[in-house]
C-alpha cells in the first residue's frame, strides 16, 4: 500500500496528527532541510521592497489568519 493510500484513509484529526508527527521529526534537524532557491528570491524582494502596512502584535496577526481561514472554509 502506497503512503498517498494510506493517508487518504486517515481520518481528518489522524491526518493532523501525522503531520504534527512529520513536522517534529522534520523541524529536529533543521540543517538536513534546504529552502527552494525561490525562497531567496522572495525574501530579498521583500527585504528590497517594505511593506508599507504597520506589523501586527503576534496575538493579532494569529487572530487575523484564523478569521480569514475560517472565513473561507465558510465560504466552501
Amino acid at each position: 500500500m502506497s503512503l498517498e493510500n494510506m493517508l487518504s484513509a486517515l481520518t481528518p484529526i489522524e491526518k493532523l496528527a501525522a503531520m504534527n508527527i512529520l513536522w517534529r521529526d522534520l523541524s529536529s534537524n533543521p540543517a538536513g532541510l534546504s529552502s527552494p532557491d525561490w525562497h531567496g528570491d522572495v525574501l530579498a524582494n521583500r527585504i528590497a521592497n517594505p511593506s508599507v502596512e504597520p506589523g501586527l502584535p503576534i496575538d493579532a496577526a494569529f487572530e487575523d489568519i484564523k478569521e480569514r481561514m475560517n472565513a473561507r472554509r465558510a465560504k466552501g
